[in-house]
């Protein structure tokens, strides 16, 4: 291998080694940038302005670079060979680009809004700052170009000097491109605006992106809310025990917010005093030392709370008067801070109380505010259950117009028969009823007659099955009944599922009174899909897909009939 071709390899490692990306253009002339850019630097994605970089490169053999006030490169396109094979190889030469890019650099720093550089290299190079929402956020950097037709002794004297191959220094800049000094404001112009609406762009799409993932973890924190909410209410229903309801109510409430350490006093009957309601988190002796504290400014949070009915907010148990008869049981129970609620009414009357408790000293936001005061009202709910549980119980698991159960309560109703079946080690089954021809009642009729129809139909339903069995509509014009251990077997199963599958479908298909005065009557009939189950059964999803599968086969088969579900 001759010296030229060793030159050309180690130069070429060299620029392999060399990513441009990580140049750096300013290094002795960084300064911080200021929070405003920083910030919105931040904000935008310039990645993007590499390939509209690139295609400039190719059409113009312009090379541009995007940098940040600190020095980074923030885009770039691809460098032109002269730059890459030789001025910044060579130690002298690379040193003659650097004053290029600090002069630049400062004129930019000096708020100029163009500068231009004749590089000693031969070559010009000119800047110009990158504005966006009126903050100086980068520097749009353009190189390696000609004002006039070079001169070639020049550039020969220049590869001597600095040890180039003639023949291919010559070549590199031969492919230089020249430039007229009075297009560059409108070059640079075009550039920058360019850059400008890519970054803007970007810089909206990240703000949008933020907002989108706030706006997502505030619907998953309310869904995870509202589900708490139900869960409650769920139990309200049920008469469940309050100590239940509030024990479970704090626990779920703690795994929503890990930090907090929530507890329910109850106001009794005097009026005078607070009982223990729920505090699971907090320890045995502390709620036995506030059980049954009295009702009155200075008595804890919570009983200063009960007494003024207002929201008493303590960031530091330890500085604060209220508590200064509780400190040694606060600290303790290593309570730092307490923010206790009202429990009232509609009529606002004290009911009780609804504490949080942090561990360090601290304040609630407003959103915390705000569900502290959602988790006193939930509270209240189960504290009043006595004088509306039974409208609670219907508008939670029974549907308004049949009276049937829902699709809630039929899920706890299809659960308990699939344990009750493994236990009892006999066989339930499920029938999915839809009704053929029922959408020609409200066409004709109107709505109203046509929950007056579905109304027959429930009762209708109701009236064939055993009282331990559930009928619940479904949705629309779909019921769904179970049998309780209908059977030992699965063919006496079978058997006396067909029977009451039977009858449902035949007192349906009885006329339906319409209209009373004018003695108008429709006939319905309907489609039946079965699915029997027992211990071996995986989940009340699957059954009711099953069934569902089953009553669409009906239907596909001429309506009218009943069909078992086929695995």
């Amino acid at each position: 291998m001759d010296k030229h071709s060793k030159y050309l390899l180690k130069e070429s490692s060299l620029i392999q080694m060399l990513d441009p990306l990580a140049a750096d253009w300013n290094n002795t002339q960084r300064s911080a940038p200021d929070n405003a850019a920083g910030k919105l630097a931040a904000d935008i994605n310039f990645s993007r302005l590499n390939s509209l970089f690139d295609h400039f490169l190719q059409a113009m053999g312009i090379a541009i670079a995007l940098v940040g006030l600190d020095g980074k490169i923030l885009a770039s396109s691809k460098w032109q060979r002269a730059c890459m094979q030789f001025h910044r190889v060579n130690e002298t030469s690379r040193q003659r680009c650097h004053e290029s890019d600090v002069d630049l650099a400062s004129n930019m720093q000096q708020g100029n809004n163009y500068a231009i550089y004749k590089c000693r290299n031969g070559l010009t190079d000119c800047a110009t700052p990158l504005v966006i929402d009126d903050v100086h956020v980068a520097n749009l950097f353009i190189g390696q170009f000609f004002l006039t037709e070079p001169d070639p002794a020049f550039f020969k004297a220049q590869a001597t000097e600095l040890g180039l191959s003639q023949q291919d220094y010559l070549a590199a800049i031969a492919e230089v491109p020249i430039v007229a000094e009075e297009k560059l404001p409108a070059l640079l112009s075009l550039l920058t605006s360019l850059a400008q609406q890519i970054a803007e762009l970007s810089m909206a799409n990240q703000r949008y992106a933020r907002t989108i993932s706030s706006v997502e973890q505030k619907i998953a924190e309310r869904t995870q809310e509202l589900e708490l909410q139900n869960l409650i209410l769920s139990q309200i229903s049920q008469g469940v025990s309050l100590t239940a309801i509030f024990t479970n109510m704090v626990q779920q409430i703690e795994l929503l917010h890990p930090q907090m350490r929530c507890s329910v006093l109850l106001l009794d009957e005097t009026g005078q005093h607070l009982k223990h309601g729920a505090a699971p988190s907090l320890p045995d002796f502390y709620n036995q030392a506030v059980d049954g504290i009295a009702v009155g400014i200075g008595q804890g949070s919570c009983g200063t709370a009960a007494f003024t009915g207002e929201p008493v907010i303590v960031e530091n148990i330890n500085e604060h008067p209220y508590w200064q008869s509780f400190l040694e049981i606060a600290q303790r129970a290593k309570l730092a801070a307490c923010w206790s609620h009202p429990i009232k009414n509609a009529e606002g009357k004290v009911l009780g109380t609804f504490g949080i408790y942090h561990d360090e000293p601290c304040r609630p936001t407003s959103g915390q505010r705000q569900k502290i005061a959602s988790y006193s009202n939930l509270a209240e709910l189960a504290i009043s259950r006595s004088l509306s549980s039974e409208k609670i119980r219907q508008l939670a698991f029974y549907d308004a117009l049949t009276g049937l159960p829902n699709r809630r309560l039929l899920e706890e109703r299809l659960q308990f028969a699939m344990l009750n079946s493994k236990r009892q080690q006999s066989y339930s089954a499920m029938m999915f009823v839809d009704l053929d021809n029922f959408k020609p009642v409200n066409d004709l009729y109107g709505h109203k007659t046509g929950d007056h129809v579905l109304f027959q139909i429930a009762e209708r339903i109701r009236n064939v099955v055993r009282e331990a069995d559930t009928v619940a509509r479904f949705g629309g014009d779909e019921f769904i009944v179970v049998l309780h251990d209908i059977g030992k077997s699965a063919a006496q199963c079978q058997q006396l599922t067909e029977q009451v599958a039977t009858k449902i479908a035949a007192t349906i298909n009885e006329s339906l009174v319409i209209e009373q005065d004018q003695q108008l009557r429709h006939h319905c009939t309907c489609s039946i899909g079965l699915v029997m189950f027992s211990g071996d059964t995986t989940s009340a999803d699957v059954l009711l897909r099953q069934a569902d599968a089953a009553m669409y086969q009906a239907k596909n088969r001429g309506k009218d009939q009943l069909c078992w579900y086929q695995c």
